[in-house]
């Protein structure tokens, strides 16, 4: 139950950001200094650098991996290789986490999508070590 919760929560995280990448979203979502970052609004923290750090956009790889991640625990695929791509969404987590705090960013979203990674990480590692 908390792992679908944490895969639907991460994954509708990405949705959004995906979308705002590429259209406005309301400051509610983000938060008002996001906004503040350039004209046109609180999707200026989707197009940064930092939102594709693997060459694709972060979010975009939120809603294939979020999904993916779910199916892999229903069909029972291994744990190690689950495990490893949490851990994987874990380290972007960190990282992206720490650019947020360095810059005095909020984004709701983000924290969505980090909490939710760090709980499917800790779930997936309790699941290892039974």
């Amino acid at each position: 139950m908390i792992f679908g919760v944490a895969a639907l929560a991460g994954f509708l995280a990405a949705c959004a950001a995906l979308y705002g990448r590429y259209r406005l979203l309301p400051s509610w979502l983000t938060g008002p200094e996001v906004c503040k970052l350039e004209a046109g609004g609180c999707q200026a923290l989707f197009r940064t650098k930092e939102a594709a750090l693997l060459g694709v956009p972060n979010s975009a790889l939120g809603v294939a991996y979020y999904p993916l991640l779910a199916l892999g625990v229903r069909l029972g695929w291994p744990k190690a290789a689950l495990f490893a791509a949490a851990t994987a969404a874990l380290a972007i987590t960190v990282w992206l986490a720490r650019y947020l705090l360095a810059n005095r960013l909020q984004c709701r979203i983000c924290w969505v999508g980090h909490a939710a990674n760090a709980v499917l990480w800790a779930l997936l590692l309790r699941s290892m070590q039974h």
